[in-house]
């Protein structure tokens, strides 16, 4: 089969692109994904965020009709400062490592804008090509895998031989042929496994991994953080600090203990971001938060949940000092607040706390931030009566 491009050549604008992985497969349908999505959206372990056609999921031509080829790229992100075992004095909530610098599909969407501009040099003619950062219906991970870029591991993630799991992935469709991934290279990541490995399993905090590669999606502390409205009671503890995602299963992964580092600057942390005062978070307005941190991955869900989390976490840390300020958030517009608000004075559990919840319980009406204030009320009660 002859190609327009050779897999040397790719590499080569990789490097000079500042990708770190690339991988080249056909576009046949993902035909074994099928009864993997149907069942994954059946059994209500979406999070919503997903295209909810599982037909158009596995299927590369529903983005590019006349794609020939698919290219799929890694780019790592973690950096040393991941590695740091001491946090900063003041009151900090957590980051996800993904989101430490600019907005990866901002980085990786120009990333794959250049490599397409290099392939129509490379050919001397303009070529029909589309993006995949994340946001499309494709599943980056299964492109990915197929592509020879890593495996999907039992915590659901794409692993790469020198980065770990530590990689932003996209995709680049294009109508021109381009020469698949070297035997060699597909034949080494097949042989990459997690084996008898199961601590990501055992150490998700809410057991999102149901299984040896099984997520529910709605049970995962980064989807829980990321939605709007209230937390439910059962994930509130172990949120812990987190304000935005989770790494955890990564974390514990030995494949992604000592990767390679990030190369790109954009992915720098930013130790504010990395490490925010919660205190801080509380005093923003829309427009300082778009202003601090709208070039970031966490904007796009705005100022709302981060509130709401930062509000979790100094329940969770039990913080004396927050009390005055929980109180004045009994009264806020938003009823995840309030309700939060009700919740961290519970855990704080100081006296004039437990006063403004009862006061406030005559004011409110809304009926499940009621319903929220009364039972931090009781809970309070039981535990003096069980102190006694």
């Amino acid at each position: 089969m002859s190609y327009d491009v050779s897999f040397l050549t790719l590499q080569t604008i990789a490097r000079k692109v500042g990708i770190d992985v690339i991988g080249v497969t056909g576009v046949e349908p993902f035909e074994e994904l099928l009864p993997l999505l149907k069942r994954f959206y059946e059994e209500g372990r979406a999070s919503g965020f997903e295209h909810p056609d599982a037909a158009v999921r596995i299927d590369p031509l529903s983005l590019l009709p006349n794609a020939s080829s698919m290219i799929s790229i890694a780019v790592a992100y973690v950096h040393e400062d991941a590695y740091a075992t001491t946090y900063p004095k003041k009151v900090t909530g957590l980051v996800s490592k993904y989101a430490w610098g600019t907005d990866y599909h901002r980085i990786v969407t120009q990333k794959l804008e250049r490599l397409a501009y290099y392939l129509q040099k490379q050919v001397h003619h303009d070529i029909a090509y589309k993006i995949a950062v994340d946001t499309s219906a494709l599943v980056d991970r299964a492109v990915a895998e197929r592509a020879g870029i890593g495996f999907i591991g039992k915590n659901c993630s794409l692993i790469t031989d020198e980065f770990g799991s530590w990689v932003f992935l996209g995709t680049l469709l294009v109508d021109i042929e381009i020469e698949r991934t070297p035997e060699a290279q597909m034949e080494h990541v097949a042989s990459l496994s997690c084996q008898d490995c199961d601590l990501c399993l055992t150490a998700c905090p809410t057991d999102a991994l149901i299984a040896p590669f099984v997520i529910d999606s709605t049970r995962c502390l980064s989807y829980i953080t990321q939605s709007k409205g209230m937390i439910p009671e059962e994930f509130r503890a172990p949120l812990g600090r987190r304000v935005w995602g989770c790494d955890t299963c990564q974390t514990v992964c030995p494949l992604s203990k000592t990767p390679s580092l990030t190369k790109e600057p954009a992915f720098f942390p930013e130790r504010e971001l990395a490490f925010p005062d919660l205190y801080y978070i509380l005093s923003l307005t829309n427009r300082t938060f778009q202003q601090k941190f709208g070039h970031t991955a966490v904007a796009w869900r705005g100022l709302a949940v981060w509130r709401r989390n930062a509000i979790i976490a100094l329940g969770n840390i039990r913080d004396d000092r927050a009390v005055p300020l929980l109180i004045d958030l009994l009264t806020d517009a938003r009823p995840e607040i309030r309700a939060s608000a009700a919740w961290a004075l519970r855990q704080i559990d100081a006296k004039e706390g437990t006063l403004a919840v009862a006061k406030a319980c005559y004011e409110e009406k809304d009926t499940q931030v009621l319903l929220e204030m009364r039972y931090a009320l009781e809970f309070t009660e039981n535990r003096q009566e069980t102190d006694r």
